[in-house]
C-alpha cells in the first residue's frame, strides 16, 4: 500500500507529504558484517509486491499506476509494463497489492493478482501471461486483460483500508489470500464475511479462459469450515485477524509467516500451519487450520475490545512488539530465510529458518529464532545496528528469498513519493563455507549455428558479478552485458553490436567473466 497505515487523525496524502517522513525514509540500509544490501533496480513507480518465476525473472506489482512489471536479468524487460490491471481503484491503503505466479509456470501461465476495484470491492483475479515464457529469447512477458478470471470476483470493501494484499501459493499448491477486516472489526470474527482472513482456495480445476469461480469450485475439501452453510465461510483457513497486509509462505516447515498489523499498542507476527491440518504435535509454535487469532477481542496477546457473543480463545501470535512510541507501525512479514533449496544455505547456516519482519515507518529489520518453545531476538551479531538486525528499511513492503539465495525486497519510495521506489537484495558478502563454494563456471550457445540471434546459458552456481562479452575472431570487442547472477542466467544475443548495428555471419566468440573465472563458447551467427 502507498503507507500501509496512515494514522488516524491524517489522510494518507497528508503523511505522504510529510517532509519529515520522506527524508527519513531515505535513510542508508545498515546490515550486519559479512552483509551487503544491494540496489538492483530503481525508479519505480511506488513497487508494493514482488514475485519470482522459477528462472529468475521478478514480477513487480505497482500500487498506484496498478502496472505488473518484469524485471529480467537486473533491467526492466523489452516490453514494459506486463500489462496494467484494469479497474484498480486507489486512494488511503488501496490499489495493486499482491501478484502471484502459478506453480507449474510456464506449463500453465497464468499470474495472479490482488487489487481493489472501482465497482467490485477487492478482487482476486487470474490472468494469462503470452510471450517468451520458457525464457529463451529476451524474457519478455504479457497479458491479454481479456483473459481475466476472477478467482474472487468481489471481497467488501466499504472502506479505504484494512484490505489485506497478499496472494501467495502454499507448499501443496493452494493459493492462500489475505483480506482485512475493512474497518469492521468484529467481522473478523464472522465467518460468514471475507473480512479479516486468511483464505484457501484451490485454482487447479479452474477452466481456461475469462469467466469467474463460484465459492464452491474454489472451496477445499479440508478447509475447516468447509461443513458451513455459508458457502462465503468454505474459503476461510484463518480469522480474527486486523489487517494481515503482508504474510510469507515457508514451504521448508509448511507455514504461512502473518504480519498483522495492529491498532494502538501491539503489531504482531502469526505462524500457521499451511497443510491443511487442523491439529498435530508441532514443536513451532505454528498454529493449525481454523486458528482464531483474535481480533478484535485481543491486540496481539491483550484483551482489547467486545464483540457480540463469548470472547474466543485465542490463538497467540508467535511474536509482538510494542509500537506506541511511534506515530504510527504497520509490521511487514519477511517470512523465513531459505536458501533456494532445501539442503543447501547461501547466507550461513545459523540462518537456515529464522524468521524475519520489518517496520515499515521506522525502518528496522528483526531476527528471530526459535529457541525451546519460543520464537526470540537472539544475541546481537558482528556489525548489527543496536536497535534491530537491520535498519533502514523503511517503505519495504515485501519480502522474497531469491533463487540466489539473497533476501530480496521491493521498497515503495525514497527521497521522493512517486518513481522513487526500488528492487533492492541483501546478500551474504562475507565469505562462504568450503562446501557451498560455486562449482566451475559454464557456458552453453545453442542453436548452433544461429540463425539470426543466439541463447547463451550461463551456469554460474553462487557467483554474483557477471560480464559476458562477444568478440570476433580476431578478438575484438563485439558487445558486452552485465548480467546479475543466479545459478542460471540466459542471455539472448541478437546479432547485434553495442551500438545496435547487425554484424556479419560469421564465427564469434562468447566469454564469461564470473567473479574472475572465464570460460568461452563458439558461436556460429547466420544473419
Amino acid at each position: 500500500m502507498a503507507m500501509l497505515r496512515c494514522m488516524k487523525a491524517l489522510v494518507c496524502a497528508c503523511a505522504l507529504a510529510a517532509s519529515a517522513l520522506l527524508a527519513a525514509a531515505a535513510d542508508a540500509q545498515i546490515v550486519p558484517t559479512g552483509f551487503a544490501d544491494q540496489s538492483v533496480l530503481s525508479g519505480l513507480d511506488v513497487p508494493v509486491a514482488i514475485e519470482f518465476a522459477p528462472d529468475g525473472r521478478l514480477f513487480v506489482a505497482e500500487q498506484l499506476s496498478g502496472r505488473v512489471r518484469l524485471v529480467v536479468n537486473g533491467a526492466l524487460a523489452s516490453v514494459d509494463p506486463v500489462f496494467t490491471v484494469p479497474g484498480v481503484i486507489t486512494g488511503g491503503e488501496q490499489g495493486l497489492l499482491g501478484v502471484a505466479l502459478d506453480p507449474q509456470f510456464p506449463a500453465r501461465p497464468y499470474l495472479y493478482t490482488h487489487q481493489t476495484d472501482a465497482t467490485q470491492g477487492v478482487r482476486i483475479s487470474r490472468w494469462r501471461l503470452e510471450g517468451d515464457l520458457a525464457f529463451t529469447g529476451d524474457g519478455h512477458l504479457t497479458v491479454d486483460v481479456a483473459s481475466r478470471f476472477d478467482v474472487i470476483p468481489s471481497a467488501p470493501n466499504a472502506a479505504n483500508n484494512h484490505n489485506g494484499g497478499t496472494v501467495r501459493f502454499g507448499p501443496g499448491g493452494d493459493l492462500f489470500v489475505s483480506l482485512g477486516e475493512d474497518a469492521t472489526p468484529c467481522a473478523a470474527q464472522d465467518t460468514s464475511t471475507l473480512r479479516g482472513k486468511i483464505l484457501r482456495l484451490d485454482v487447479h480445476a479452474l477452466p481456461d479462459g475469462p469467466g469467474a469461480a463460484t465459492r464452491a469450485q474454489i472451496a477445499p475439501a479440508g478447509n475447516p469450515f468447509r461443513a458451513s452453510a455459508d458457502s462465503n465461510a468454505w474459503l476461510v483457513y484463518a480469522n480474527g485477524l486486523r489487517n494481515p497486509f503482508r504474510f510469507q509462505v515457508d514451504e521448508i516447515a509448511q507455514t504461512l509467516v502473518i504480519g498483522d498489523v495492529g491498532q494502538n499498542v501491539y503489531e504482531e507476527l502469526d505462524l500457521i500451519d499451511a497443510t491443511g491440518a487442523t491439529s498435530g504435535e508441532r514443536s513451532d509454535g505454528a498454529a493449525y487450520a481454523g486458528a482464531n487469532f483474535g481480533w478484535p477481542w485481543f491486540e496481539g496477546a491483550h484483551a482489547y475490545d467486545a464483540c457480540a457473543g463469548f470472547a474466543p480463545t485465542l490463538t497467540a501470535p508467535i511474536a509482538e512488539y510494542d509500537r506506541s512510541s511511534l506515530a504510527s507501525a504497520s509490521i511487514i512479514s519477511a517470512g523465513a530465510y531459505r536458501s533456494a533449496t532445501a539442503d543447501t544455505t547461501i547466507w550461513p547456516s545459523e540462518y537456515h529458518g529464522n524468521l524475519f519482519w520489518s517496520e515499515y515507518y521506522s525502518g528496522i529489520l528483526v531476527r528471530l529464532v526459535r529457541q525451546g518453545n519460543a520464537w526470540v531476538v537472539p544475541e546481537a551479531v558482528a556489525g548489527q545496528p543496536s536497535n534491530g538486525w537491520g535498519t533502514g528499511y523503511r517503505a519495504a513492503s515485501d519480502w522474497r528469498v531469491g533463487p540466489d539465495g539473497s533476501l530480496w525486497y521491493c521498497r515503495q519510495y525514497a527521497s521522493s513519493f512517486r518513481n522513487s521506489g526500488s528492487v533492492r537484495r541483501i546478500l551474504w558478502s562475507g565469505g562462504r563455507p568450503i562446501d557451498l563454494q560455486p562449482p566451475p563456471a559454464t557456458l552453453r550457445a545453442y542453436p548452433a549455428p544461429a540463425p539470426g540471434s543466439v541463447t547463451l546459458e550461463c551456469g554460474v552456481g553462487l557467483r554474483e558479478h557477471l560480464v559476458l562479452r562477444i568478440v570476433d575472431v580476431r578478438g575484438r570487442l563485439v558487445r558486452r552485458v552485465e548480467l546479475l547472477g543466479r545459478r542460471t542466467v540466459t542471455w539472448a544475443w541478437d546479432g547485434k553490436d553495442d551500438a545496435g548495428r547487425s554484424v556479419p555471419s560469421g564465427m564469434y566468440f562468447a566469454k564469461l567473466d564470473a567473479d574472475g573465472s572465464e570460460v568461452s563458447a563458439r558461436i556460429v551467427l547466420l544473419q
